[in-house]
């Protein structure tokens, strides 16, 4: 039983260190809560899945190529950016070390902001892509601007012309799975897309690795 929650859990540390690879192996001594969040690099942003935190640092599931002394930043789903930098690599997991100690109270709490009300929400990728959104039985080509588990960001000049918030859609794009959705908002020619049922964060992790592919030395996360 102890495994299994190994896997699917965050584990927060009180420890001031980064956690280390060995930890994984430990995680029982850890108050387990479940976070994704988003590695922000040179190259693009990222999904990851994070398995162990401390004030110092943390151990997370990465789907995308890193490096040993990388600097990025860390973007948690209240909205908190940390920067930090990649101290080790062990197949898909990366430890990152933030540059200063933060409060995990703050990073990981699933509360609804006081101020302004707002609960914690998926991690939202920059990303460009291709989509097809089928709506009232049109097809039209569409740019993803952006993409989280729970919706997407498209520019369609002719999608916006016609569509209106709380219209049905159909969001295709190569890589993923049919999304079904309801069209929440439109902005000139740039339209907001929920999607009927969330999306795996393994499923969005690995299409945004791919519309922004790059080699590095070492290993690629998968």
């Amino acid at each position: 039983m102890a495994s299994e929650c190994e896997t699917r859990f965050t584990a927060i540390s009180l420890s001031p260190e980064t956690p280390q690879a060995i930890e994984r192996r430990e995680q029982r001594r850890y108050i387990a809560v479940l976070q994704a969040g988003k590695i922000v690099t040179a190259h693009g942003e990222e999904l990851c899945l994070i398995r162990n935190i401390s004030a110092a640092g943390m151990m997370a599931h990465v789907y995308g190529p890193l490096e040993d002394g990388e600097r990025v930043a860390v973007e948690f789903k209240v909205g908190e950016s940390v920067p930090g930098e990649v101290v080790w690599l062990d197949e898909a997991m990366a430890g990152i070390r933030f540059d200063t100690r933060v409060d995990l109270h703050k990073v990981m709490s699933p509360r609804r902001d006081p101020q302004s009300g707002m609960a914690p929400r998926a991690p939202r990728l920059n990303v460009c892509g291709l989509a097809l959104v089928q709506h009232a039985e049109q097809d039209y080509g569409a740019q993803v601007l952006d993409i989280s588990q729970g919706g997407v960001k498209v520019e369609a000049a002719e999608l916006a012309e016609y569509a209106q918030a709380g219209e049905d859609v159909v969001v295709s794009m190569a890589g993923l799975p049919a999304c079904p959705g309801v069209v929440r908002w439109v902005e000139g020619a740039v339209a907001g897309i929920a999607f009927n049922r969330t999306l795996p964060l393994d499923q969005i992790a690995l299409w945004a690795v791919a519309q922004t592919p790059r080699t590095v030395r070492g290993r690629a996360g998968n």
